[in-house]
C-alpha cells in the first residue's frame, strides 16, 4: 500500500440548526421577500433583534415562544440553539431568517398584530381610567421623564402640535435599555391618538424623521414606528379595550411587560387619553 498523503480534505462545515416559526404580517413579508443581508444588533434570554436598514420596519425581532409578542415578530414553535448574540451574521429572505448557525424557517401564513384605530372611537370610561391612573402613579417614573412628560401633557390639552413635536424631541431616546421610558410613552400617546381616531401629526413626525435613528436604539425606534401605524403588543390593546368596559380594569398584564416598559407605555395611554377628555 502506497503510504504517502492521503486527498486533502476541505473544511468541515458544521450542519445548520433549523427551527419553525410564525410570523406577524410586515415581519412575514421580509421573510418571504428577496434574500437581504443584516445584523442582529441586540440579543435577551428572550429575543433577537435584527437590524434590517429600512425605515418603515427598522428592525425585525425572532422571539422565543413565550416572549412578548411585538408587531415586528417572527415567534419561535419552539426551542433554539444556538441562541445568537450581537454581531452576528445574519439574513432574511426566501421563506428564511438565518442568525449565525441558526435557521429559521418561516411559515407561509402570517399572524396579524393587533391595531387599535377606533378601538375608543366612543372614549374610554372615566372608571376605568381612574384605575388606570392610580395603578400606574404607584409606580415609578425615571425622573429624566418627568418634566418632559408634564410639557406633553400640557402641549396635548393645548392642542400646540409644534409643542407636542418638541416635547416628543425630549422624550425620544430617553432613559436606559433596549426601550427607553420616553419612547415607551410616546409610543402610548401614538395609541391613544389611534384608539380615539384622532391624529398626532407631532409625535409621528418626530419619530419618523430621518435623524430619529441616531437618537434611540434600533429595537425601539422599530416599535415606535408601528405605533404610528396604530399595532402593538397584545397586552396594550387589551387594556385599550378595558377602558370601555363596564367591569374593572385589569391593567396588570401591561404592567409586567419588560422591567418598565409596560407601565410606561401605559403612562403613555393615559396621557394621551385624558388630554383629549
Amino acid at each position: 500500500m502506497n503510504g504517502g498523503p492521503g486527498p486533502e480534505r476541505g473544511p468541515v462545515v458544521a450542519p445548520r440548526a433549523r427551527v419553525l416559526a410564525d410570523a406577524a404580517g410586515p415581519a412575514h413579508a421580509l421573510a418571504h421577500g428577496p434574500r437581504r443581508p443584516a445584523r442582529v444588533v441586540a440579543a435577551t434570554r428572550y429575543a433577537v433583534y435584527l437590524a434590517t436598514d429600512r425605515t418603515d420596519l427598522p428592525a425585525l425581532a425572532v422571539v422565543r415562544p413565550d416572549a412578548i409578542r411585538t408587531p415586528n415578530a417572527a415567534v419561535l414553535r419552539g426551542p433554539a440553539a444556538p441562541w445568537p448574540t450581537p454581531g452576528t451574521p445574519a439574513a432574511y429572505g426566501e421563506g428564511e431568517i438565518r442568525l449565525g448557525a441558526l435557521t429559521v424557517r418561516v411559515g407561509t401564513t402570517p399572524w396579524s398584530a393587533p391595531r387599535v384605530h377606533g378601538l375608543l372611537a366612543a372614549g374610554a370610561r372615566a372608571d376605568r381610567l381612574a384605575e388606570l391612573a392610580r395603578a400606574v402613579r404607584a409606580r415609578p417614573l425615571d425622573p429624566a421623564c418627568a418634566t418632559p412628560l408634564r410639557v406633553l401633557r400640557r402641549a396635548l390639552r393645548e392642542h400646540d402640535d409644534e409643542a407636542v413635536r418638541r416635547a416628543a424631541r425630549t422624550l425620544l431616546g430617553r432613559g436606559p435599555g433596549l426601550t427607553p421610558s420616553g419612547d415607551d410613552i410616546l409610543c402610548g400617546v401614538l395609541l391613544a391618538a389611534h384608539a380615539l381616531g384622532t391624529p398626532a401629526p407631532g409625535i409621528a413626525a418626530e419619530v419618523t424623521a430621518p435623524g430619529a435613528v441616531a437618537r434611540t436604539p434600533l429595537v425601539s425606534l422599530a416599535l415606535l414606528r408601528h405605533a404610528v401605524r396604530g399595532e402593538c403588543v397584545p397586552q396594550a390593546a387589551s387594556l385599550l379595550r378595558g377602558l370601555a368596559a363596564p367591569y374593572p380594569l385589569d391593567p396588570d398584564p401591561l404592567l409586567a411587560v419588560g422591567h418598565h416598559s409596560g407601565t410606561d407605555l401605559a403612562r403613555g395611554l393615559l396621557a394621551g387619553l385624558t388630554a383629549r377628555r
